[in-house]
């Protein structure tokens, strides 16, 4: 047997893995669109070729193709055999046509046919048997000027779904039965993804024991995530310092990114997802449960209600970081009443940075609060701290919400104070602006025959009979107007 390869110019081809037995090659062109659909989408890489099973039918989903990228050679193979020697073994000449670089393959699934098919009888008969008949043509008009089709009866309906198939696409999707859970407990607790960032996620308890070390393979993570020494060691010794930490305040004093804390906080500390210290990161080997100093570092929950004089200023978390990115003059006369959305602490000169805050109680800074906080008497010896409230007293929390929510009204009362004043101070001289020009001309005229210390001491009086006659009306108008509005945040 011998075999001879012959090599042609090279041409590029297109393949089409057509899903079936081709007899006739304009039938199957015809069910694929026809030489100009199939031109279109070979011309742009982001069509998918379409199947129509039933070319003429308009009642059914094509089958569509895509594109892959494939590399294949096309082959012409020619087999001569001698016609008197059959002994003789058959001599093989291939030549190489040319290539291809893509691949048109229908590997999706087919979608549902449907068929105009009517059930007419064979004879006039009621117990003649019925035959299936194409009724194509009576369900659309031939053509343009078929207008008998308006007029012509339609003995049958033929119902179509409103909608095919949504997806052709093969999901692998599997139901897996789990035998240990018998809907004894039916406790709803959020789901916690074991990833880098929340590896050791602590439901607090007074029987088990918190974790002492992280998990070997944390170290590693340092490494792929290219987290350098002085950022560890930078937030390695906030954890020296204060074994309780929130993320905010983490990421305001280390000044690292929030992607680097991530990765170095697993290594550092564990989380607490319930309990006294919810969403606070404590440091392995620390208990807040055998120190009676971690009551400072405690869970202080404080939400803003949307009552009509906060949420003029104060937003969400997430809508407070898009106002700003994109601030007007008009936000930043309301961004120095509120915090800045990073400032993890409450000191009282501004309003919370957000509607909901997760603060320490130590990050309230009002000296009334801490002071509150010193005054706890001191634990007997073998007393251990509450399972809900910790190391404080039941009704604390609430007393430190009171004092918040009262200082957030005085500096609401006082803003819009402040602000009704103002309008009032820039409206009086547009008023009285032709009162002021013809007195301007009474003391012009009477200038040159009167003292001038007799002015001096007028204009002082008449400043006195301002602030005793004018300024008390205008407060008493403001404070009216105040309450009303922080009904909502006192209550």
């Amino acid at each position: 047997m011998s075999r001879q390869l012959s090599f042609c110019p090279q041409q590029e081809y297109e393949l089409i893995e057509y899903p079936g037995r081709v007899v006739n090659t304009d039938r199957m062109l015809a069910t694929l669109g026809g030489i100009l659909n199939i031109s279109k989408v070979l011309g742009d890489e982001k069509k998918r070729l379409e199947l129509r099973f039933h070319p003429d039918n308009p009642y059914n989903k094509p089958a569509f193709g895509d594109c892959t990228d494939k590399s294949g050679v096309l082959l012409s193979v020619t087999v001569r055999r001698h016609k008197r020697d059959k002994s003789r073994p058959p001599q093989h000449f291939v030549r190489v046509l040319g290539h291809c670089s893509r691949s048109f393959s229908f590997e999706s699934l087919c979608d549902f046919q449907y068929l105009p098919l009517w059930r007419t009888p064979k004879s006039e008969s009621a117990t003649a048997a019925t035959e299936l008949k194409y009724a194509l043509d009576q369900l659309q008009p031939r053509d343009v000027s078929d207008v008998e089709y308006f007029s012509r009866p339609h003995p049958q309906l033929f119902c179509l779904p409103e909608l095919f198939a949504r997806v052709d696409v093969v999901h692998s999707g599997h139901y897996r039965m789990d035998g240990t859970d018998d809907g004894s407990h039916e406790v709803l607790g959020v789901l916690a993804k074991s990833t880098y960032d929340n590896h050791d996620v602590v439901s607090f308890n007074m029987q088990d024991t918190f974790p002492t070390q992280p998990d070997g393979q944390v170290h590693k993570r340092l490494k792929v995530k290219y987290v350098s020494d002085e950022q560890f060691a930078r937030v390695k010794k906030l954890f020296d310092e204060i074994p309780i930490w929130t993320r905010v305040a983490l990421l305001y004093e280390s000044g690292i990114t929030n992607e680097k804390l991530k990765c170095i906080i697993p290594s550092l500390a564990f989380y607490f997802s319930n309990g006294p210290w919810r969403t606070m990161y404590v440091r392995y080997g620390y208990d807040p449960r055998k120190d009676f100093k971690s009551r400072y570092y405690q869970t202080f929950d404080f939400r803003l209600r949307f009552g009509s004089g906060v949420s003029e200023f104060v937003y969400s978390r997430k809508s407070a970081k898009q106002k700003r990115s994109s601030t007007t003059a008009n936000d930043d006369v309301k961004s120095e009443l509120v915090q800045n959305i990073d400032y993890p602490y409450f000191d009282g000169q501004k309003l919370p940075r957000s509607r909901q805050c997760m603060l320490r109680y130590c990050d309230v800074r009002l000296p009334k609060i801490q002071e509150m906080l010193e005054k706890i008497p001191t634990p007997l010896t073998g007393a251990v701290c509450n399972e809900r409230t910790g190391w404080l007293p039941p009704s604390f929390d609430s007393q430190l919400r009171q004092i918040v929510c009262a200082m957030i009204s005085e500096l609401l009362r006082n803003h819009y104070r402040k602000e009704h004043l103002t309008a009032e101070v820039e409206a009086v001289p547009q008023a009285d602006g032709e009162a002021e020009a013809e007195a301007d001309a009474d003391a012009e005229a009477e200038a040159e025959a009167e003292d001038e210390e007799y002015y001096i001491e007028d204009e002082e009086t008449q400043e006195e009979d301002m602030d005793v006659d004018e300024t008390p009306i205008a407060e008493n108008i403001v404070d009216k107007n105040i309450e009303q509005l922080l009904n909502n945040i006192t209550n």
